[in-house]
């Protein structure tokens, strides 16, 4: 039990000390203008610093999104929030196929090296799994979350 104790407090830590909330003055200015060039329309903008990155959260256009900046203004990730019927068509024939029973809870559009792949979270019951798919609708990886 104490082992446990433990570990959670170690955890706790570890993200407390990975990512810490900032200030938007406290964004590299690179960092900065290159969002707002990018995001213009931007509301309920949160900053973090994570490791060597700056994360930002927003809404944009009735979306959550999530963006991750190198230090020189880079985009290194992004992750939007969509609905079901944003995915491709690709996918979601995979989804009545393959997982024929299973209802659609939440969908991330994410890019990443120059690469979009979607994450799907798929419920049948109590059987919940997350599902990434690329562009075309092949499974990149399959996680029950049971």
């Amino acid at each position: 039990m104490k082992t446990l104790k433990f570990l959670l407090v170690a955890l706790f830590v570890t993200t407390v000390a990975t990512a810490q909330d900032l200030k938007q003055t406290d964004v590299p200015n690179s960092v900065l203008s290159n969002f707002q060039k990018e995001n213009p329309n931007a509301t309920d903008v949160e900053w973090e610093k994570e490791m060597d990155n700056y994360k930002v959260e927003f809404d944009q256009d009735s979306q959550e999104y999530e963006i991750w900046y190198s230090t020189s203004g880079t985009m290194v990730k992004m992750e939007q929030d969509i609905t079901e019927n944003m995915l491709p068509k690709a996918i979601t024939s995979v989804i009545s196929s393959k997982y024929s029973g299973y209802k659609v809870d939440d969908c991330e559009k994410i890019t990443k090296d120059n690469k979009t792949t979607y994450k799907v979270e798929l419920e049948n019951g109590t059987d919940e799994m997350d599902v990434v798919f690329n562009e075309t609708g092949k499974v990149e990886s399959e996680m029950n979350d049971n």
